[in-house]
């Protein structure tokens, strides 16, 4: 920042002849500073004023960190400035118009995609109905394959010697309404479980969640609507698979549901954004505030 003024003399004619000259000191909002401004560093014609050191650490843990701080900050800020100005001074004409240019778009980008995310974010319709992911799924088949085997399971680990045993594996085979809601009610008596079976996990998740299968023995177990039980010094595990999609099959909609909704919804905003653009557009030029010559 320096403290050149810049003059400007325009003459205005008025219809009786009179003509007025008009003297205006000009001063960039950039370059004025008011005259008490305290400089705490200056790189050539600019300078770094207290009240940019104040706007930029409000708030300070202590004095230590304070003064480390700012000597940070003065620092990299001349380092800022030194680079911009030798970049100036030592870089070619050609190469200068293109950083400015370079700017100026970057400008209107940032300008323009955050006001047009606030446009989006007030008045975009975010809310996905389940009848516009089964459309979707419906348009899209074959484009949602698996690329790993899914498995719906349910799974009890009792500890040994467990009194309710033979109980609750009859009602973990039969697994009827009455039959879950007993097995809900003990629980408690579980070293693990897993009984709502309409949860979809690869091989990966199985191994990682039921403690007797292991990368060696895990695929003597994945057969479906087939009951295993399995017992070692830990103790019983009941393990049933209740369904089976291969790799290469359509993947289920519950594991799909999420992905879906942002494509949809991206497709959805990049529409809306579309239209958005075309009328303002249209509007500027109804009300002449664009014009093509």
């Amino acid at each position: 920042m320096n403290n050149r003024a810049i003059f400007t003399f325009f003459f205005v004619e008025f219809r009786n002849g009179v003509i007025l000259l008009i003297f205006i000191i000009l001063k960039s909002c950039a370059q004025w500073t008011p005259d008490k401004e305290v400089v705490v560093a200056r790189v050539g014609d600019t300078f770094l004023y207290n009240s940019d050191l104040n706007k930029e650490f409000e708030k300070f843990k202590s004095k230590s960190d304070s003064l480390l701080k700012t000597r940070n900050f003065i620092d990299s800020w001349a380092k800022n400035q030194l680079l911009v100005q030798l970049a100036a001074k030592n870089l070619n004409n050609n190469k200068l118009k293109d950083l400015e240019n370079l700017i100026t778009r970057y400008r209107y980008e940032l300008y323009s995609n955050n006001y047009i995310q606030s446009i989006v974010n007030t008045f975009l319709d975010t809310l996905i109905k389940n009848q516009e992911i089964d459309s979707f799924l419906l348009s899209n088949r074959g484009v949602f394959n698996l690329n790993t085997p899914l498995y719906q399971i349910r799974f009890i680990h009792l500890p040994p010697n467990n009194v309710d045993q033979k109980e609750i594996q009859r009602s973990f085979q039969r697994f009827s309404k009455e039959d879950r809601f007993y097995l809900d009610s003990l629980s408690f008596q579980y070293n693990n479980y897993l009984l709502k079976d309409s949860i979809w996990l690869n091989k990966r998740d199985l191994i990682s969640d039921v403690e007797f299968l292991n990368n060696k023995n895990v695929e003597k177990y994945l057969k479906k609507s087939q009951f295993f039980r399995v017992e070692d010094s830990l103790g019983l595990y009941l393990f049933y698979i209740n369904k089976l999609l291969k790799k290469g099959e359509t993947a289920p909609r519950i594991v799909l549901k999420s992905t879906i909704k942002n494509i949809i919804r991206n497709q959805r905003k990049l529409k809306f954004i579309k239209q958005f653009e075309k009328d303002i557009i249209q509007d500027a030029i109804k009300s002449k505030t664009y014009e093509i010559y």
